[in-house]
């Protein structure tokens, strides 16, 4: 079923770094890569906010995984990639928010980091 959807390839990155600085503060994430995974990624709208001067373009995007995947909130994809290892979407990815359990899938949010 959902396993002939997942035709791309998510170059996940999980933050290695505990702790806290001197003054109480998290220390700098360290993200390292974790694991290629089997997945589908697209956009659901996009849309530009202009406020004055200054221009942004919000997105919505989200990806399907299969139900076994270690993804998680707060883990990075670095690229997106098909089968054959060319990039699709190019920048990373941040896993907003909790990943959402599906009968047959795992759904994430994703956000653009910049």
């Amino acid at each position: 079923m959902i396993a002939g959807r997942l035709t791309m390839r998510a170059l996940v990155e999980r933050n290695r770094a505990t702790g806290k600085d001197p003054w109480n503060n998290p220390v700098a994430p360290d993200f390292q890569p974790l694991a290629t995974l089997k997945c589908f990624v697209w956009s659901n709208a996009s849309r530009e906010i202009v406020d004055g001067d200054t221009t942004a373009m919000v997105e919505d995007m989200r990806a399907l995984f299969p139900l076994s995947a270690d993804i998680r909130e707060d883990d990075e994809i670095s690229a997106v990639t098909d089968r054959g290892g060319a990039t699709i979407i190019p920048g990373r990815l941040r896993v907003e928010g909790p990943v959402q359990r599906k009968h047959t899938h795992l759904e994430a949010a994703l956000k653009r980091v910049g």
